[in-house]
């Protein structure tokens, strides 16, 4: 049966994402009620969709929503706004989602996971139906021993760190959490050392012996995911949610042609991922616990300072200064 609910959002929004905001508010089974900002070019985007124009971070959580959405991954909201965004979330009783995983930084963290549920990062591959569906197939495949995670797109539809978080989980459904991260962050040829990375590559290692490799980028083309399992089963890989599997001795098990893209994959993925949020959150479920989105969060903090640092980061010491004992 077709679900035709209608699932109101309210969008906190940067001008960069406002193309994005458009499209998705053209998507089935959603209705952009009211967007928030503090710029002209915003309040006109919401005046264009029939939105009401909220100035106010603090305000708009408490708009009469299924769901509030921080869709501006290119801004770092102060710790005391995003609190206050929790908790008015919290006591209206509604999801707050995040296009951008916080805390952003161990600075800000101790007070936020002290005192709070950070908000959901979205979208990510595993709360998406082909996801989930990838994941499933992997049942039939034997504990992997290694992969391999691509996850690239734009810089107006997410975060580096978004993009991490989402390999990161995705990895921890077979793997659990790593014990080091070793990481290399790529910079615009040319571009001097204060220049934001916009790739970066990491090795995982976990504590049993295996391993994966994550390239994460948000350095244009388009929105794509490839993830590769090495292991007994042979070799699996999901690109872009088509499944080919082929066994140890390079026999076809599965094979299926992959889709064609399109230019509004990442939409239909954000959609797809709030409703998912929605519904779970009516039957008083979340999709992981606040514990694991912390330990997430501190995994790609390691990777980030890994990058920085040029050397392997624990991620035990990194969840010990994200203020978790």
């Amino acid at each position: 049966m077709t679900d035709t609910t209608i699932d109101r959002v309210a969008i906190w929004v940067g001008e960069s994402q406002l193309p994005l905001i458009q499209v998705l508010s053209g998507m089935p089974g959603l209705d952009v009620m009211a967007l928030g900002g503090d710029s002209a070019m915003i309040r006109e985007t919401a005046d264009q969709l029939g939105a009401a124009h909220v100035p106010d971070p603090k305000v708009l959580a408490g708009v009469e929503a299924d769901a509030t959405l921080i869709a501006d991954p290119s801004r770092i909201m102060p710790t005391e706004v995003l609190s206050a965004m929790i908790a008015e979330a919290s006591r209206s009783n509604r999801p707050l989602l995040s296009m951008a995983p916080r805390p952003a930084s161990i600075e800000e963290s101790a007070e936020l996971i002290a005192s709070a549920v950070l908000p959901s990062p979205i979208p990510c591959f595993r709360d998406l139906p082909h996801g989930r569906r990838f994941i499933a197939a992997t049942e039939s495949f034997e504990s992997p021993s290694a992969a391999s995670v691509e996850i690239s797109g734009p810089a107006a539809e997410t975060s580096l760190a978004g993009r991490l978080f989402d390999a990161f989980d995705l990895l921890s459904t077979w793997f659990g959490l790593p014990s080091f991260v070793d990481a290399t962050a790529v910079r615009p040829i040319g571009g001097q050392g204060q220049v934001a990375p916009r790739r970066l590559f990491a090795v995982a290692r976990y504590p049993d012996g295996r391993a994966a490799s994550i390239s994460a980028g948000v350095d244009g083309g388009r929105h794509a995911r490839i993830t590769t399992l090495f292991g007994p089963g042979g070799r699996m890989q999901s690109l872009d949610g088509s499944l080919d599997w082929t066994g140890p001795k390079g026999e076809v098990i599965e094979h299926e042609a992959t889709t064609t893209p399109g230019t509004d994959d990442f939409h239909r993925e954000l959609a797809e991922s709030i409703r998912c949020h929605v519904r779970m959150h009516e039957r008083g479920e979340r999709s992981r616990s606040p514990e694991l989105i912390v330990d997430l969060l501190a995994t790609c903090e390691a990777a980030l300072l890994s990058s920085k640092t040029g050397e392997p980061e624990s991620v035990d010491a990194v969840r010990r200064m994200l203020g978790r004992v």
